[in-house]
């Protein structure tokens, strides 16, 4: 029993000082942040080669940093060609591919979209958010399709939202919808970093 005692103290203090670590010098997140640098991939010219047969409108960009922001492979994609794009998106090449093919399975007309490659941090925390490395979308509507006004409504809007999320499970890893929290009322939040898929209601 006294051992127990001894090891439960143990792993109580080894996690407060995990904790105070990261409240008073940020340990935890500056090693996941630069851990999370060295798993990305750019996957090459091949990438790119792939890319052009969904976009013959786009620009290599390379590796690039931007402060303490690393994007391997960037593209800038002016327009895939069978979508329309509210505006052009900056990602990574493998990210870029992904929604590529997944708006091409989707038959997405046109999207609205409110960023890509942003360099800035998870709201209230150290660690780097994924739109930081070019892996991640923010999506506000699809075709004539809101997420803010039709999301979760019985319509042909709304299915075509449904439609869409269940679709995205099979392209990025972490999917955040308006039923995920207040931030996220009004997109679809979708990125290729550490994450399980989705798991569909």
């Amino acid at each position: 029993m006294k051992k127990l005692l001894k090891w439960f103290l143990l792993i109580i203090l080894l996690a407060l000082t995990i904790i105070a670590s990261e409240v008073y010098f940020h340990f935890a997140s500056n090693i996941f942040n630069t851990f999370r640098y060295h798993t990305l991939v750019g996957d090459g010219v091949e990438c790119l080669d792939e890319l052009k047969l969904y976009s013959n409108n786009f620009k290599s960009l390379g590796n690039f940093n931007e402060g303490n922001c690393k994007v391997k492979n960037a593209v800038r994609i002016f327009s895939y060609k069978s979508t329309k794009l509210s505006s052009k998106l900056t990602l990574s090449c493998p990210t870029a591919l992904n929604i590529a093919k997944y708006l091409d399975e989707i038959d997405a007309k046109s999207i609205n979209h409110m960023g890509s490659y942003n360099c800035r941090r998870i709201s209230g925390s150290k660690i780097f958010s994924e739109h930081s490395y070019g892996t991640a979308i923010d999506i506000s509507g699809i075709d004539d399709a809101s997420l803010l006004k039709d999301w979760n409504k019985d319509s042909n809007k709304g299915q075509i939202l449904k439609k869409a999320y269940v679709t995205s499970c099979k392209y990025f890893s972490n999917i955040m919808t308006p039923d995920s929290n207040k931030a996220h009322k009004d997109h679809f939040h979708f990125d290729n970093g550490f994450g399980t898929k989705c798991y569909l209601k």
